[in-house]
């Protein structure tokens, strides 16, 4: 940290590229008050430790300076571009166009594409991996972000949303990226693949070439293992951001319609005699419950036990009649379909021929409603399948008009001889 921060200050303007012992404590103290930590630091030992290898004392007038190495300002440069990458807002397929470009002159012989390999493919494999590390860290930094945004209480549902959509356009900026990549990888790789009989001519050109085109291939094979990764995490964490979207806008649409309808309430609705009246078109219901429900725990206290019976809670009891009388008539209905269904069957099976349109006035009549005898139409369909000593027979052609207005078509059932 002590190195980074005095190639920072040097980058800054703060110190002179060769500075002082002084600069150099300075620099220790305001690290020490950085990290909290003590400033009794031994900085004559720390400093004959770094020495030589990481800065190098040289003289300056009537007393001394000190200078970081190459390799010190080479490392801090590594370490504070991959802490905050220069690359990480570009798309993957500028980094390709800019450091691995090639022509048609680039193959026209074995030096020039020997040329093309050293000062181009091998320059550009390591910015090309390394921006591909960093791509993956911001999409997986998105995906954490979109994490910490999933939580189960949404206070501001319209804040996030907008925050959802910025994080979609980073991750649709970055899959367009990727597709572009894999098209300039794939042209690049095919134009190598495409010049293999020019280096035909004796063994050792074809070597060199053979050799060059492998390690190009297996370059482009990993940084396609590495794309498809990227981009399936891309498209998962795309896909649970719609769905997310999805539902926020649901809850916030569904929040807007709560407030409409309170205040619609709060309008129309009057207070008399210290009963809320509410306008007709929203009846009041009570919410039927079950009567074992406790609503309130008994307390116990030591020896004492209070035997207070819970609140048992209002009953609405023309809701439940009507209930009741629902439910009624839907069982009355079922057994009069099954006695109807066995009826028909009965004559079936004495072997005579059914003509449902027959039956259905007669059902009508003695039943006085539509169900039963749609009910027992479906009942004779299903029976028909299941049944191999019965065929239906359907003929798409209107029976005569019954006189309850119900238009059918003809619908036989007759014994089969098996």
């Amino acid at each position: 940290m002590l190195l980074v921060w005095l190639n920072q200050k040097i980058d800054n303007g703060n110190i002179e590229e060769e500075f002082t012992t002084r600069d150099f404590e300075e620099a220790i103290e305001e690290i020490s008050d950085f990290l909290h930590e003590d400033k009794s630091i031994q900085k004559e030992t720390l400093s004959k430790k770094i020495s030589g290898y990481f800065y190098e004392t040289i003289p300056k007038g009537k007393g001394y300076r000190i200078q970081l190495t190459v390799y010190t300002k080479n490392l801090c440069k590594l370490l504070v571009h991959r802490i905050k990458p220069e690359i990480q807002q570009l798309e993957l397929i500028h980094t390709f166009k800019r450091t691995l470009p090639l022509t048609d002159k680039d193959l026209e012989n074995i030096q020039t594409f020997k040329y093309w390999f050293d000062n181009h493919f091998l320059t550009a494999r390591n910015q090309i991996l390394q921006h591909t590390e960093v791509l993956q860290q911001t999409v997986e930094e998105r995906i954490n972000e979109l994490r910490t945004l999933l939580r189960p209480n949404i206070e501001n549902p319209k804040e996030l949303i907008g925050q959802f959509d910025k994080i979609f356009e980073d991750l649709a900026k970055q899959a367009t990226g990727l597709a572009n990549t894999i098209d300039f990888k794939n042209e690049t790789l095919r134009k190598i693949k495409a010049t293999k009989d020019l280096f035909t001519q004796d063994t050792e050109t074809f070597n060199q070439f053979d050799k060059m085109q492998r390690e190009v291939d297996t370059f482009f094979d990993n940084i396609s293992r590495r794309i498809s990764g990227i981009n399936e995490k891309i498209q998962l964490a795309s896909r649970r951001l719609r769905n997310l979207l999805d539902t926020l806008r649901h809850k916030q649409q569904f929040k807007i319609n709560l407030e409409k309808f309170l205040q619609l309430l709060l309008v129309n609705g009057k207070n008399i005699k210290g009963e809320i009246v509410l306008p007709t078109e929203f009846p009041r219901r009570q919410i039927p419950s079950q009567l074992t429900k406790y609503l309130a725990i008994p307390k116990i206290d030591f020896q004492i036990h209070s035997l207070a019976e819970p609140e048992r809670p209002e009953v609405d009891k023309e809701y439940y009649q009507k209930q009741e009388a629902k439910n009624l008539l839907m069982l009355n209905n079922q057994e009069q379909t099954a006695k109807w269904l066995d009826r028909i069957d009965t004559e079936v099976q004495a072997g005579n021929e059914v003509r449902f349109e027959e039956w259905m006035d007669k059902i009508i009549d003695a039943e006085s409603n539509l169900e039963v005898p749609i009910q027992v139409c479906y009942g004779l369909i299903l029976g028909s399948k299941k049944e191999k000593k019965q065929k239906l027979v359907i003929e798409q052609e209107p029976a005569p008009s019954s006189q309850n207005d119900l238009q059918l078509w003809k619908m036989k059932i007759h014994p089969t001889r098996s």
